[in-house]
């Protein structure tokens, strides 16, 4: 049974109204949930007075919430799913709420976890509602059991670019991850993956491999100490942590004393590096030793996860051999049995796996990692890549745990928030086999707000903060799809106040954008396709041009560019570049109103300016899109209609005024930057010049006595 609380359904104590917390003592996990709900409650201008069970154990009389011991008798009935009977890989975090006719509210779970986030949705529905109403029961247990986050440190990053070097002192900053933890933990988020091409310099040292590491004594010492708290922290919020590395990859230090070439980047480098390095038995052992001395020196962390692709070389079962030697061989020397995360990334997940790494490990330890839709997961929510690739050809699900790579490499600008895509996309991944997901992007690091002007209506720190929505959404609802109902205006309001439902309104608008331009104008991955500006590392700004070649995304019923020029025809259900223009019109329309609904209760300060501007930047990519998307189809159409072309030309002049108002609206709050992935500066006022130039291509095209572009033949 589950109940919703309405507005109606509440009884609310007055302003000034004291309401105790009773709740058993020596949890750090219910500790920063009574903290929360104090909050709440204090927000609704309550005075929260807390009482420790443990020493004071009566029962207070109502308004209170009163939190139980752990209990266990729970487990059976509400605990999340995950393969019948068997011990799940996490501890069940289910909880039950309960209203007495009292006021006496009472939060019970089956452990820690399941209290805390009893007392969290204890605090949403006072934020919502003032109190819950008597005889009300809220039983909740997790949608999916791994919840997880993808953070890439950025102290030895495979790429370059400002979003890692802007973040190398807030990594050692535990002012950022104390908030950033507490942050995951109101979303309901269970799981943090640390992501680095080679973290052990950073984490240990041995005497055999000392010369490796160039740091001090004092120096790993003040490292391991910042590393025990962060692993301390994360655990009082409920959250384990996992550390993925790429296999063989070196510093340049290492290399050295390793004795193999050196590399110019200091990790990867040529075929012929890799080879060497993977053949070295010196390599195998020193990687063996570190892999060794982190699971021993932390014995708070979760897991280790690669893959057995990136950096290697040979056949795929010679690559998961050496992964499988290495890595079994140092957790049977630590004497500690941890998860393993196997990636699949560019290899797939057969019989390599299925033989020479999953039966060397206990079967709730063990777990498959894929990318669940490339590098854009702001795209369609239920891609079908798991079907197209026949991503588990040789494996058998019945006996392995699968974890989806969730991967947000679109929009990491502007603010992105839509509830239902992440319900929708939630629910598609609610499969037998999965046990979790985590999410974030490759080429951005979700650290210092370096993007936004530290001057104007700036007033937060980090990323997270102006992101809130986003990062609420995709933990809160994998715990609880339903709560897409009112979560964003319940989290929002804490930050716009009663602009709430106009900022919740106008960002679902214009967050449906960008996955509208992903699934017409499809690119595999990170590096080939940032649709927020239109780049790419290869082609640069995308042109009119390179749209009449451009693929949909697979597997999901959508018509070409091309072929629709070609044909106008499609299925019933197809979805179009007349359909997509015409929603990416519409949402922006939507997305502009809102923010003139804003601006008419203006001005603003704060968050608010903030989102104001937002939502008429997307706006405006929203119709420059259109418009461009228009242009194109018109070019293909302009074989057999010699005025098709002045359409083009048309359409694209009107894109460019577009592209001024996304720059006007970006510019006025943003700072360019040097993008990782795509190897570009990130920045609309650059690339104006681009997109005057798609005019004068849609000028030329076609046309024999101009230089320029030919139609095909």
């Amino acid at each position: 049974m589950t109940g919703d609380v309405q507005p109606s359904d509440v009884t609310a104590p007055t302003a000034g109204t004291a309401v105790t917390i009773a709740f058993p003592g020596g949890s750090p996990r219910v500790a920063f949930g009574v903290e929360e709900l104090a909050a709440a409650l204090h927000g609704r201008g309550l005075v929260a007075r807390r009482q420790d069970l443990d020493r004071a154990p009566r029962r207070p009389s109502g308004p209170a919430v009163v939190v139980t011991a752990p209990r266990a008798d729970l487990s059976g009935e509400f605990r999340a799913a995950v393969r019948g009977d068997e011990v799940p890989p996490v501890a069940d975090e289910s909880f039950e709420i309960v209203s007495h006719d009292d006021g006496v509210v009472e939060v019970s779970g089956t452990t820690p976890s399941g209290l805390l986030y009893g007392l969290l949705e204890v605090a949403e529905l006072v934020e919502r509602a003032g109190w819950p109403a008597p005889g009300l029961v809220v039983r909740r247990a997790a949608a999916i059991a791994l919840r997880g986050f993808k953070f890439n440190l950025p102290y030895a990053p495979y790429a370059d670019g400002e979003p890692f070097e802007r973040n190398l002192e807030t990594a050692w900053s535990m002012e950022f991850w104390g908030g950033f933890l507490d942050e995951l933990a109101r979303g309901r988020y269970n799981l943090l993956s640390l992501w680095s091409e080679h973290p052990w310099h950073l984490l240990v040292t041995s005497d055999r491999f000392r010369g490796a590491n160039p740091a001090s004594d004092a120096e790993m010492a003040r490292r391991r100490e910042f590393f025990d708290e962060l692993l301390r922290r994360a655990d009082d919020r409920g959250i384990g942590v996992v550390l993925f590395t790429w296999n063989i990859s070196l510093t340049a230090e290492a290399a050295e004393h390793l004795g193999v070439p050196p590399v110019p980047d200091g990790f990867v480098g040529s075929s012929e590096h890799v080879r060497v390095r993977q053949a070295s038995p010196v390599v195998r052992d020193y990687i063996e030793e570190m892999i060794l001395r982190t699971l021993v020196t932390y014995p708070l962390l979760r897991g280790i996860g690669t893959s057995a692709s990136e950096t290697m070389v040979g056949s795929a079962r010679d690559r998961q051999a050496w992964v499988a030697d290495v890595f079994v061989a140092a957790y049977e020397r630590s004497g500690r049995r941890p998860w393993f995360i196997q990636r699949t990334n560019l290899q797939g997940a057969g019989q390599e796996i299925k033989e020479l790494v999953q039966p060397r490990f206990p079967p709730e330890r063990f777990f498959v990692s894929w990318k669940y839709a490339n590098a854009h997961a702001l795209s369609h929510p239920r891609p079908r890549f798991e079907d197209l690739r026949r991503a588990w050809d040789g494996v058998d699900l019945e006996s392995t745990n699968v974890l989806f790579t969730v991967r947000n490499d679109d929009v990491t600008t502007h603010q992105w928030a839509d509830a239902e895509f992440v319900r929708d996309f939630v629910e598609g991944m609610r499969k037998p086999y999965v046990r979790g997901f985590y999410w974030g992007a490759d080429g951005y690091v979700f650290g210092r707000d370096f993007q936004h002007v530290d001057h104007g209506h700036k007033t937060w720190r980090w990323d997270y903060e102006r992101h809130v929505l986003q990062f609420r959404l995709w933990g809160r609802l994998a715990f609880d799809p339903d709560a897409a109902d009112h979560l964003p205006v319940t989290v929002l309001r804490r930050v716009h106040g009663e602009h709430a439902e106009v900022v919740a309104e106008g960002l679902a608008h214009a967050s449906r954008i960008v996955p509208a331009v992903n699934r017409l104008l499809w690119r595999d991955y990170d590096y080939q396709w940032h649709p927020e500006i239109c780049l790419g590392r290869a082609d640069g700004f995308r042109t009119v041009l390179d749209l009449l070649e451009a693929e949909p995304m697979p597997g999901q019923d959508v018509v070409s560019i091309a072929e629709w020029g070609r044909t106008g025809v499609a299925g019933a259900t197809s979805e179009t570049p007349a359909s997509v223009s015409a929603l990416l019109r519409r949402e922006a329309g939507a997305a502009r109103s809102s923010a003139d609904d804003l601006a008419a209760h203006g001005p603003h300060v704060g968050a608010t300016a903030c989102v104001e501007l937002d939502l008429r930047g997307l706006a405006s990519l929203g119709e420059y899109y259109a418009a461009k998307i228009d242009a194109a189809v018109e070019l293909v159409r302009a074989v057999d209609d010699p005025q098709a072309r002045d359409r083009a030309v048309e359409a694209l002049e009107s894109a460019v005024g577009h592209w001024k108002d996304v720059g006007h609206h970006w510019s006025r709050h943003y700072r360019a930057y040097d993008m990782p992935r795509t190897g570009r500066t990130f920045g609309y006022p650059f690339y104006l010049d681009d997109v005057e130039h798609d005019v004068a291509l849609a000028r030329r095209y076609g046309r024999p006595d101009l230089d320029g572009a030919m139609l095909p033949e």
